[in-house]
């Protein structure tokens, strides 16, 4: 039995159970090196979702807000065009009409048919200059053709300017055509799509990095930067109406209603209900507000990157002075000493004194626009004010005088009815900042200081009475001019005639407001100012790239939970629609097709509507004269025929009235007695005499009338003989000659009517003259001033829907910098990081794990006779005892080295290393915990992919970036620039986007293996501790049977 007991033996339980642990350990560290080559990939592929939110951001810039831009400043370059070419159309109802005019009046027989009427004129004429019918009609050809002449030269004006609109508007409305498939209805919904996939892909990103990074220590820091937006008044203590201020302004809902008073009232230490300094941070760490230092700082930092983007873009003087007002009033609530320099930009002449005071008039429009952004309850316009008045208060002062110049405010493209409003504001500012200063320097009178102090209190109210004032002399003398020159152009007969026939009375320009002006805003920028804007957008786009990064620190987030892309895309979207159907209907081909048939159609029509006019007008003086010149010629004829008649009557009475006396007296005599008949024979004979007379009077009158009628006919007839050879020399010269002959001949080749009968064909004619012009006319004048009316009110609402698309794109451009900047420099640094700790750590578990397992396989060999077993403990002297420090040394160490030599395996030593390995095993275990948590984090990442197919499936991620291509045509990826088909191919591998592809299956196989063979390598080194003790068993066993046999020996 003790021989056997000296015999070496193979452990061969000890060895599986020591081979199989180092295995299981293997395979562990395999798992997790698939983790951390998985969580390396994740890094990467954050890279490249960055470079895509970077790539549209900048695609959005070029492609979109770029082309934006000229848009807009081709549209309102066009509109002043479309002001010119009113003006032109004007003109050339005027220049024709006046020339009209002029032409009649150097022609004495047309002056007279015009001045006189066609009855007195044409009465002068036959009468008094002996001009017939032939001599008035040989002017008409002449007369038109002069006027032929000057159309010819207005009408190449104004195809001129018509041209020009059209060379000037059709670049802006072709690209507007492109954005009609660019913002597509399939476009539209595909970036919507993507829209949304990239917002769950980031948020899947940020979960993972806040469950992996955690927070960074810089509460203290955080603390520093949000409390100036918190302490709104500068008072050194937050009350709950500025906590309940913070809420509304960056729409923290759990900020707002009772929250922000039961949160002082928990948190107010020192009962003065406000939070001090030392109170806010147990305010801001409540569980009701989780995160709410970086919500806060991340809400305020994107405001700023927004406006950093809107003055980056800016190229117009309106866009870039609201900008400033918008950066002033963000700041302030924060940093008064970049107010400072702002305001000293704004006062040292450094920029154009119309810029200084624009600023000042969008700080009050913005200030009264209960739609505007609030970030401070302070008046911005009066510290900015105060500011510049400090610094340099000529200056100040300058820029308030111009605000009150109702001529300037018009031309910045403000509406002058905010001027009084405006200037009444910011003489308050003024006198406020008079105020605090050190003397009164804005009123140089001689009065007392109380005096001083009513007079600026009264200041305000008197430039808001003045500026009403100025205001309505303005409108008054623009209406004044505006109706003169209307007056002017139309003063004479024709051009007023033509401006009825043509456009029923209403001039091109009437009913125009002149109380804004559009383009005066949207005139490009000074370089300095835009000097200035670069550097402000520089500034603040620093400053907001820094915050961002400190929020991330604070949460290892890189947006807050509610904060989206999807949303800022569909707004975008939704305000480019609108401009886009404002602008459909001459965008199109067939639009722009149908404009330019509009215009060249007119420029045919137009000459031929005012000829057409004209030779009705002169035509018609004819017309309408010749039977009224009939109808006086035959009257006068029939009243000398009557006059005749009478007078041959009163010649015939007398004798008459003696003849009948007698044979009377005698007839009566028998009747009644001579002295009697006498008397009544006599009245018989005076009576019968005068009615005889009247007779006679009355027929002859009528018979001469009727022949002297019939003498002037034949006398008319002959008059026009000579007409006909006149009028064929100058057909050849004239082409508008025929339609003014037919128009002659119609009325002087008549048969002569009655009276009665030329009366109706004179109404007759009068009626067919107005009805043969409206069936002339060809509508076209109607058409294009109609096409120009409507270019004048819609180019400007197009322009301003426009301008808040940009501001859409700006925004959503410059949040996607701002995000994917700080997710760019901080995922791959985090999950680089925490894939090399990850690795170091399970490398270094591995190593502390292998001297177990080896030791536990060595002692195994050992206690089983293998390399020397277990030997009885030899009797050694006792060493000499030590002298020098050096023989304490060894002495001591040859004891520790007989300790573990000969005592290694007493009950003691023993079952104390046990109790060591029993706590490495429970490590092991406690890894194996945390392995399974960390499995859940790998899980979550999974089932964030099985949400997510555009991280996984590459066709669908390639069908994402062709949406993209579509909508912004070219997209920078990194190094690569996506512009075609071929290079959208393989874009997805190559920038590393499909992450869930790149993880799914290493975290599958890691969490597979790392799960199960560590709960394996636990349960294993817990049964090589079991193993161990009866290894120690034998241990003890073998060195007392050795003990035995050298006992024997002896």
């Amino acid at each position: 039995m003790a021989a056997s007991l000296l015999q070496p033996h193979t452990p061969w339980c000890t060895i599986f159970l020591v081979v199989s642990t180092i295995v299981f350990n293997v395979i562990v560290l395999v798992g997790n090196k698939w983790t951390a080559d998985a969580l390396s990939e994740i890094g990467v592929s954050t890279t490249g979702w960055s470079h895509v939110g970077t790539g549209i951001a900048g695609a959005l810039r070029s492609e979109i807000d770029e082309v934006m831009s000229n848009v807009s400043s081709t549209l309102l370059g066009s509109l002043e065009h479309v002001t010119t070419a009113q003006g032109s159309l004007e003109m050339v109802l005027a220049m024709v009409g006046n020339e009209t005019d002029k032409a009649i009046a150097q022609q004495p027989e047309l002056l007279l048919l015009q001045e006189h009427g066609p009855e007195r004129g044409l009465v002068l004429l036959q009468e008094i200059h002996g001009k017939n019918k032939s001599h008035v009609e040989a002017l008409v050809p002449v007369v038109l053709a002069s006027i032929h002449e000057v159309l010819q030269v207005v009408m190449q004006k104004v195809e001129e300017g018509l041209t020009t609109l059209l060379i000037k508007i059709k670049p802006a409305l072709m690209q507007v055509g492109k954005w009609i498939n660019q913002f597509g209805d399939k476009v539209i919904a595909g970036l919507q799509d993507f829209s949304v996939t990239l917002d769950k892909a980031q948020k899947i990103f940020d979960q993972v990095m806040a469950q992996l990074h955690g927070g960074a220590n810089n509460t203290e820091d955080m603390i520093n930067q949000t409390w100036p937006i918190f302490d709104d008044d500068d008072s050194g203590a937050i009350s709950v109406s500025e906590l309940t201020n913070v809420g509304n302004w960056f729409s923290i809902s759990a900020l707002q209603g009772d929250k922000p008073k039961s949160l002082i009232k928990k948190y107010d230490t020192s009962g003065d209900g406000e939070i001090g300094v030392k109170e806010f941070l147990n305010l801001v760490s409540d569980p009701s507000i989780p995160g709410a230092l970086s919500v806060i700082l991340r809400k305020y930092s994107k405001r700023l990157a927004e406006i950093s983007g809107t003055v980056a873009q800016a190229k117009m003087r309106d866009d870039v002075a609201l900008s400033v007002a918008n950066y002033v009033k963000l700041v302030c609530a924060k940093n008064m000493t970049k107010v400072g320099w702002i305001a000293d930009r704004l006062g040292n002449n450094s920029v154009p004194l119309d810029f200084s005071a624009a600023v000042f008039v969008e700080m009050c429009l913005t200030s009264n626009d209960p739609n505007a952004a609030v970030y401070t309850a302070a008046d911005t316009g009066a510290l900015l004010t105060e500011e510049v008045y400090k610094l340099h208060p000529e200056a100040m002062t300058s820029s308030v005088d111009l605000m009150a110049n109702a001529s300037w405010w018009v031309s910045q493209g403000f509406d002058l009815k905010d001027q009084p409003m405006c200037v009444k504001m910011a003489t308050t500012w003024l006198t406020q900042a008079e105020k605090k200063g050190s003397k009164l320097s804005l009123l140089s009178l001689d009065v007392s200081h109380s005096k001083a102090m009513e007079l600026l209190e009264a200041l305000p109210q008197a430039a808001y009475v003045m500026a009403e004032e100025s205001a309505r002399l303005y409108r008054l003398e623009r209406l004044q001019a505006k109706q003169q020159r209307r007056n002017v152009l139309f003063a004479s007969e024709t051009s007023q005639m033509l401006l009825t026939k043509l456009l029923g009375g209403r001039a091109p320009t009437d009913g125009a407001t002149e109380e804004t002006n559009v383009s005066g805003g949207g005139e490009y920028a000074a370089p300095e100012t835009l000097e200035f804007a670069q550097f402000l957008s520089s500034n603040s786009s620093t400053r907001a790239k820094e915050l961002q990064h400190k929020c991330f620190d604070q949460s290892s987030e890189s947006s807050n939970a509610i904060d989206d892309f999807a949303s800022k895309i569909q707004a975008m979207l939704s305000k480019v629609t609108s401009f886009i159907q404002m602008m459909q209907k001459y965008a199109t081909p067939k639009g722009i097709e149908d404009l330019e048939d509009q215009i060249q159609n007119f420029l045919i029509s137009a000459l031929e509507d005012v000829s057409k006019t004209i030779e009705k007008k002169l035509a018609g003086l004819i017309q309408t004269a010749a039977p009224q010149l009939d109808d006086a010629i035959h009257s006068a004829a029939h009243r000398a025929g009557e006059e005749l008649g009478a007078l041959i009557g009163q010649v015939i009475s007398d004798p008459m009235i003696h003849a009948l006396e007698q044979p009377l007296e005698e007839i009566l005599a028998k009747s009644i007695g001579n002295s009697t008949a006498a008397g009544i024979g006599q009245t018989l004979s005076n009576a019968l005499g005068g009615e005889v007379s009247n007779l006679t009077a009355k027929t002859l009158g009528s018979k001469l009338g009727d022949a002297l009628e019939g003498l002037v006919d034949e006398a008319l007839d002959k008059a026009g003989e000579g007409l006909g050879t006149l009028t064929n020399k100058l057909k050849p010269q004239v082409s508008l000659l025929s339609h003014v002959d037919h128009h002659i001949d119609s009325v002087f080749d008549l048969p002569r009517k009655t009276r009665h009968e030329r009366a109706v064909m004179q109404m007759l004619q009068e009626a067919q003259g107005q009805q043969d012009i409206g069936d002339a006319i060809s509508g076209a004048w109607h058409s294009m001033v109609n096409l120009l009316r409507t270019f004048a009110n819609l180019l400007p609402q197009a322009v301003h829907t426009l301008k808040d698309a940009r501001n859409e794109v700006s925004k959503l451009s410059s949040g996607l910098d701002s995000i994917f900047d700080v997710f760019s420099v901080k995922g791959p640094q985090i999950f680089n990081t925490i894939s090399r700790l990850w690795m170091t750590i399970w490398i270094g578990y591995f190593l502390f794990l292998m001297p177990f397992c080896l030791f536990t396989l060595y002692y195994g060999l050992w206690a089983n006779g293998w390399f020397g077993g277990p030997k009885p403990y030899p009797e050694s002297p006792e060493p000499p005892a030590p002298e020098t420090l050096w023989q304490r040394f060894r002495l001591l160490f040859s004891k520790c080295c007989s300790c573990c030599c000969y005592s290694h395996d007493s009950s003691l030593c023993f079952w104390s290393v046990i109790i060591f390995m029993q706590v490495i095993v429970l490590i092991t275990f406690l890894i194996c915990i945390v392995l399974a948590v960390f499995a859940g984090v790998k899980a979550l990442i999974l089932t964030g992919c099985n949400q997510v197919y555009i991280l996984e499936d590459a066709g669908i991620c390639e069908g994402g970036l062709t949406t993209l291509r579509d909508f912004l045509t070219k997209m920078n990826i990194g190094d690569s620039t996506i512009y075609t088909d071929a290079d959208i191919a393989g874009a997805c591998d190559a920038n590393s986007l499909l992450t869930c592809q790149m993880v799914s299956e290493k975290f599958t196989r890691s969490t597979i293996y790392t799960l199960i063979f560590s709960f394996l390598a636990s349960l294993f080194s817990l049964q090589m501790l079991f193993d161990a003790a009866t290894l120690h068993e034998q241990a003890v066993w073998r060195r007392k049977a050795a003990a035995a046999k050298e006992g024997k020996a002896d």
